[in-house]
């Protein structure tokens, strides 16, 4: 689906058709169709719009080294995207996302995967200078994806708060999957962060963009909240390893104590089984011609297994 957006009083306005008040071509899992009109349109490399279609595809930038975009140029960087993890929990991937300026100083956004934070980015009031439009709305779209990283971040953190709490109570197999989830998204943020953290840091000093200084605050703070969103992914990191150490802990102690109270258990069923034994051999044995000698036999097996259930508690092992 392609947006067409115009921008109005500082506002993204869409339109119904692609015109020269259109600033911003916000394409979401494009046809093939709209792939091919994009191309013909603005004249794009092939790869520019098909990379965002291979999910594995790399943070990396082309055509930065223009001092005026005398050919299109990329910004790839990647995006999260919650999903369902196969044993059904939420999940956190990420995604490419191809931010392209072309030469007619027009922003074309495409994403294979629904992204909230551009949805953010259009509803959002922003002050862009229209000399250097192009750049602030790719700075703009910037920053709403390193703030999108960090709200998904601090969701992650509350869970895992919660995580933490329930395993004071019980360990069950659902935790254990929640904490492969949570390790799992932290790696895809680790690894997306910075790589989106290299192709920021190649912009902030790209030619194309040195003849505007005033978007480069703006660019200096998208990079610091990716820098803040990378530590605290390295941070949540490391405490979603401890959770994960201290879940195992506590499984390998629960067998342990239900392993020590059977073995205790196994002692004191040992005493009956002993004494019933031995009482019955055909030979002569104490109280064989008593007909109480059964209640005798009964009395002092219970006397002796009540001595050891004491024992064994006053030693901790029952």
């Amino acid at each position: 689906m392609l947006n067409f957006l115009a921008l109005q009083e500082n506002q993204f306005i869409n339109q119904h058709e692609d015109t020269k008040d259109v600033v911003w071509i916000c394409a979401e899992q494009p046809t093939k169709e709209e792939i091919d009109y994009l191309i013909s349109t603005y004249q794009l490399p092939h790869d520019y719009v098909t990379g965002i279609l291979d999910d594995d595809e790399n943070s990396r930038f082309e055509g930065l080294h223009q001092n005026s975009l005398e050919e299109p140029a990329l910004l790839l960087l990647q995006y999260p995207v919650k999903s369902l993890s196969p044993s059904g929990y939420n999940q956190l991937n990420t995604y490419p996302l191809a931010l392209i300026m072309t030469t007619n100083n027009k922003v074309i956004s495409v994403a294979n995967h629904p992204a909230d934070f551009i949805q953010k980015a259009m509803n959002s009031q922003y002050d862009l200078s229209k000399e250097h439009l192009q750049e602030e709305i790719v700075v703009h779209l910037a920053w709403f994806l390193s703030l999108s990283y960090n709200d998904y971040l601090k969701t992650l953190g509350e869970k895992t708060d919660s995580l933490e709490s329930e395993l004071q109570v019980t360990t069950q197999n659902k935790q254990l999957y929640q904490v492969m989830d949570f390790q799992k998204s932290l790696v895809y943020f680790e690894a997306a962060l910075k790589a989106n953290r290299d192709v920021l840091g190649a912009l902030y000093k790209a030619r194309v963009f040195e003849n505007s200084q005033q978007h480069l605050p703006r660019l200096h703070d998208v990079i610091v909240e990716t820098r803040q969103a990378l530590t605290t992914t390295q941070i949540q990191m490391q405490i979603v390893d401890k959770i994960s150490e201290t879940f195992s802990a506590i499984v390998s102690n629960n067998l342990n104590n239900v392993m020590k109270i059977l073995t205790s258990l196994t002692i004191v069923l040992t005493i009956p089984t002993i004494i019933g034994g031995v009482f019955g051999m055909n030979v002569k044995l104490p109280f064989a011609n008593r007909e109480d000698a059964f209640w005798w036999i009964f009395i002092l097996t219970t006397i002796l297994c009540v001595l050891a259930i004491r024992t064994l508690k006053k030693k901790n092992l029952l």
